[in-house]
């Protein structure tokens, strides 16, 4: 049975009413029917032959490839999951690409089985050990976290009658990437909900028993949680949790351990392994050739680089390899794998489904396809229970092959042929899968940010559209804070995609009668311009682009986003010399301002001012202003603002040969408390003065003798 060629804008127009329907098509749960409510949990082993989507080989649950996984971070989880507390949770941070879900993955598995694989010093081993003394591995219950399939009165029911480790990844912490969720028209489906309240009301649960002698452990993964935006801080969740920091494993979250050069190159000859056929030869022998390659790669030195280096090199062993080849070739082997087989006419709307579903994280793209089509028997999806031959496609991933496939894989005529998608028809689905989920697309450009920040043209041929701009008044809102949150995404070296972006919000309201809306959005992008400019020592730029925020109005959104913009701008007026001028802005914006997010951006700015004056050589004003900070108040935060400016003013008295000064700013530091990073203040400044005092009293002992003479 066939089906009609489509043009892609009639597979849009036929397919709009479908999504809307759909919403989100979950994958399969593993509950019973009537059993009674509990988190789901993605299934990987629906095909263990094939494995999971495109790219079975990379994906986390499929074992092509051994994990390397250090014994200490294999330690690190055991005192998690071992830990008394009936609830407690744990992050692990990492860039895309570190094997993060595969560490998870091995966790689970070793829960349910009791078997760790361990990579130490080149070799492999497997430590046997019991999940928990005296108890049945079956005892737990261990996986991946649906959570847009688990609605938030699931938490409220459960009972766990297992102990349970929970794996959340890939959550949407940025608040300014969800839809508008009071609009009447919003049609976003509720996927994420807010961990931070999971947590709480599983704490709650957990006073009151209602988890018997069963253990409750979630562990959180995210990329790295200090972006460019937000002064590198932690994710603000992390600090609204104070009743609950007792239940948190760690203090801050856990980088994943880099993979040692042995463990990289055990990577690549396992891959290499299943990618060639029978009659070729490695084409790599000597280790340190093949890391050489791979360093020059991926600054990063990432298993999944070192993954797609070994699947390229049994094809092209050339000596000068881009990211660009090896991405390009792993699109290529897959469409050659599963595309390229099935009835050609199918194959473009596989692709416009695969598009949508990878928009979406896998929420729509839903299709459907003959029995004989090569996507039934591929892996790369499942069947929608209830529609006879309606087909879900998997989000193609990892996270960043899926990134490259819609940012520039699928328009490549010498790789799809007929199946390539025009930009014009790619800017038509980027719409659709915007209008059904906006959340989840700007979550996705998102983290193209962070992987792609290195070839921006994609920002201006995918990103920057005025029909995402204008799809619906709901989605509006939802566009600018998904620009404001994206600028945040990129490092301080990329001020020209910030600036790119910031412009293009700036021309969707230019000339309109939205011009004085979204202002608390364009205030969001202000600062985090400012903070590029500042960063890259262009502080000239940066006061201009300040200057623009007189036409945003009087919120208390604009009014506390041009606070932290002029904290900003004066830190990095200090840092060139520019005194005068940070001190005029000063007071202007800031000497007046009250309540304590002003007074916190206050002591920013003062701080700023200390440190330029500091470095002028000016030391009595670096301690006056030094006294003023006592005046912006004594919270937690801000006592860490003035610990942090008293060590830089007694170091700065202390090379200076003002011992006297520097010791009286050690008193004052004193009498701040014994708050952690107070204390640690307070220890350098201790290391530094015993240092200095130490050189002055030898220099004396070594002059004293002449002196008498």
């Amino acid at each position: 049975m066939g089906i009609a060629i489509e043009t892609a804008v009639e597979w849009i127009e036929n397919t709009a009413e479908r999504f809307w329907k759909l919403g989100i098509a979950a994958r399969v749960r593993t509950l019973l029917p009537d059993a009674p409510p509990e988190p789901a949990l993605f299934d990987f082993s629906h095909d263990e032959e094939e494995g999971p989507g495109l790219f079975r080989e990379l994906h986390f649950a499929t074992s092509v490839t051994r994990h390397v996984m250090p014994e200490s971070l294999w330690r690190e989880f055991e005192a998690f999951y071992r830990a008394p507390q009936t609830v407690s949770w744990w992050m692990i941070t990492g860039r895309a690409g570190t094997g993060k879900s595969r560490a998870a993955y091995e966790f689970c598995q070793a829960l349910t089985t009791g078997k760790v694989e361990l990579f130490e010093a080149g070799e492999f081993r497997v430590l046997e050990t019991e999940p928990v003394v005296g108890e049945n591995y079956s005892s737990w219950r261990a996986g991946f976290l649906d959570l847009a399939d688990t609605p938030f009165d699931v938490w409220e029911a459960w009972r766990p009658r297992r102990h349970t480790l929970l794996v959340l990844d890939k959550l949407v912490w940025n608040d300014s990437a969800r839809g508008d969720e009071k609009g009447e028209e919003d049609k976003s489906p509720p996927r994420w909900h807010d961990v931070a309240e999971i947590i709480k009301l599983l704490a709650r649960k957990a006073v009151k028993g209602d988890f018997g002698s069963y253990r409750v452990r979630l562990l959180l993964l995210e990329r790295d949680y200090r972006e460019a935006g937000e002064d590198r801080r932690p994710f603000a969740w992390y600090r609204d949790l104070p009743a609950y920091l007792s239940l948190r494993h760690a203090e801050e979250p856990t980088p994943l351990p880099p993979v040692s050069p042995d463990g990289l190159f055990s990577i690549a000859w396992d891959m290499q392994e299943s990618v060639r056929q029978d009659n070729l030869q490695a084409l790599y022998v000597v280790p340190q050739d093949f890391l050489a390659r791979l360093r020059v790669l991926d600054d990063g030195q990432r298993p999944l680089f070192a993954m797609l280096l070994a699947a390229y090199v049994t094809e092209d062993n050339s000596e000068e390899v881009t990211r660009r080849q090896v991405l390009d070739y792993a699109l290529w082997r897959e469409y050659e794998r599963v595309l390229l087989p099935s009835e050609i006419e199918n194959v473009p709307q596989a692709m416009r489904a695969l598009v949508v579903s990878t928009l979406t994280n896998g929420s729509v793209g839903a299709c459907r396809l003959d029995d004989v089509h090569a996507l039934w028997y591929s892996g790369m999806g499942a069947e929608i229970e209830g529609d006879v031959n309606m087909f879900h496609p998997y989000p193609v991933e990892p996270d960043m092959l899926g990134e490259y496939f819609i940012l520039d894989g699928v328009g490549q005529d010498d790789i799809l042929g007929s199946a390539s998608i025009a930009d014009a028809d790619m800017q038509s689905l980027i719409l659709k899968a915007w209008e059904v989920c906006p959340g989840d697309v700007a979550e996705f450009f998102g983290r193209c940010g962070q992987d792609f920040a290195d070839d921006l043209q994609w920002i201006e041929t995918r990103f920057l559209n005025d029909q995402l701009m204008n799809a619906n008044p709901v989605t509006k809102a939802c566009y600018m804070r998904a620009a404001a949150a994206l600028m945040t995404r990129f490092d301080r070296k990329k001020t020209g995609a910030v600036r790119m972006v910031f412009d293009g919000m700036n021309r969707f309201v230019e000339g309109a009668e939205e011009g004085e809306l979204f202002c608390d959005e364009r205030a969001r992008a202000t600062v985090t311009l400012v903070r590029a400019y500042c960063e890259s020592g262009r502080v000239d730029e940066a006061s201009s682009i300040f200057m623009g925020m007189r036409t945003l109005g009087e919120s208390a959104e604009v009014r506390m986003r041009t606070a932290e913009a002029a904290a900003c701008l004066i830190e990095g007026l200090s840092r060139e010399g520019e005194l005068v001028r940070a001190r005029v802005l000063f007071e202007g914006s800031l000497a007046f301002e009250n309540g304590e997010d002003f007074r916190l951006h206050r002591a920013r700015a003062l701080v700023g001012l200390i440190n330029g004056y500091g470095k002028a050589g000016v030391l009595d004003e670096a301690r006056r202003l030094l006294g003023n900070l006592a005046a912006c108040g004594n919270s937690e935060a801000l006592l860490a603002q003035r610990a942090r400016a008293s060590v830089n003013v007694i170091l700065l008295h202390a090379r200076a040969g003002h011992l006297p000064e520097a010791c009286e700013v050690f008193e004052g530091l004193k009498a701040l408390g014994d708050s952690p990073m107070v204390s640690e203040a307070r220890e350098k400044a201790f290391r530094f003065l015993d240092f200095f005092t130490g050189n002055r009293h030898a220099s004396e002992k070594q002059q004293t003798p002449a002196a008498a003479a």
